[in-house]
């Protein structure tokens, strides 16, 4: 048994990061999950979710919510987990959580979620529930509804507080949140600067999203066996770190080396998200990915430090119209 106080759990985008995380999260003890569900709903309200990993030994594990529902409901919760992508030109995820937090005045607003800037149509709409701002890492995927497959063992969660509020105690549901994913599991790393490590990651998913889709060769492995768009890579995470250091974001010195390494692990075949999501007529995270940053170097004035990515942008942006009207056309 554990001390850690008992909390009604809401996940919004029960995918594959969504499932994990929560199950893990509930794997602590002392907790009612509700899981919101969209296409994935039929199959894990029959039978939940079943995560194959090597992580936690032989299986079968089954991620089972207490509460499977298509909405968000008008209920109160103390954690509200947000794992949907963050797509403002498509959803407004304030609109979306609005039902709970609305009756929820308390409740901790997880953002598990890639990108800059993520955290500002929250703290516009509910300015007085606390926002823990959320980094994942860790390859998960949902092929089959239902089903997520986690590759390798890596499971690790970064979080810290989006901003102080005057009169609420917002540093404890940090801290006890903190300590729920680290009693599920998780190698959970606890911050007080959470923007630094927004950046750190952005490093990898500004510079390798776009030139994966803009040079036609898909891959990370393709990309990095090409001498011109390994160059490229390399030029474009040195630029991303040096904007972060502008903005007053010190980068580890070997962040960028590190990020190459990385890269380089990858299995063949592995794909961006972006990449994944352009392949299958999805929406992409261009707005915090890359526009965001890109408008922050512009209202700064710092674009001449990423001549290479300020491009990567521009083209992607002309590349997307393209394809877009083209498929109009068919």
């Amino acid at each position: 048994m554990t001390n850690i106080p008992h909390h009604r759990i809401l996940t919004v985008g029960t995918g594959a990061i969504g499932a994990y995380y929560t199950w893990r999260m509930q794997q602590a003890g002392n907790c009612t999950v509700t899981a919101v569900c969209r296409s994935n709903y039929e199959a894990v309200k029959a039978n939940g979710i079943e995560i194959q990993t090597v992580a936690w030994g032989e299986g079968p594990h089954v991620f089972r919510p207490d509460h499977v529902v298509k909405t968000v409901p008008n209920e109160t919760f103390d954690l509200i987990v947000v794992c949907m992508k963050a797509l403002p030109a498509v959803y407004s995820i304030p609109d979306i959580i609005a039902p709970a937090v609305e009756v929820s005045p308390d409740a901790g607003i997880v953002l598990i979620q890639n990108g800059i800037g993520v955290e500002d149509p929250i703290k516009k709409r509910f300015p007085r529930n606390p926002i823990l701002s959320s980094i994942a890492y860790i390859g998960v995927t949902q092929n089959t509804a239902g089903v997520v497959y986690h590759s390798g063992s890596v499971q690790r969660i970064v979080v810290g507080l989006f901003e102080p509020i005057e009169g609420v105690d917002a540093e404890s549901v940090l801290q006890t949140f903190g300590e729920r994913c680290k009693l599920g599991g998780l190698e959970t790393i606890v911050t007080n600067d959470i923007q630094n490590f927004r950046w750190q990651k952005l490093v990898w998913n500004g510079a390798m999203n776009p030139i994966c889709i803009l040079s036609n060769l898909w891959t990370v492995s393709n990309v990095l066996a090409d001498e011109k768009y390994y160059q490229m890579a390399l030029t474009t995470k040195k630029e991303i770190a040096a904007l972060a250091e502008a903005l007053g974001h010190p980068m580890p010195p070997t962040l960028v080396d590190m990020s190459m390494m990385t890269s380089a692990r990858l299995a063949d075949g592995y794909k961006a998200s972006m990449v994944i999501d352009l392949e299958e007529g999805r929406p992409m995270e261009m707005e915090v990915i890359m526009s965001n940053p890109i408008r922050i170097a512009e209202e700064r004035n710092l674009t001449h430090i990423i001549p290479t990515w300020y491009k990567l942008h521009s083209d992607l942006v002309k590349y997307l119209a393209e394809r877009s009207a083209n498929s109009q056309k068919l």
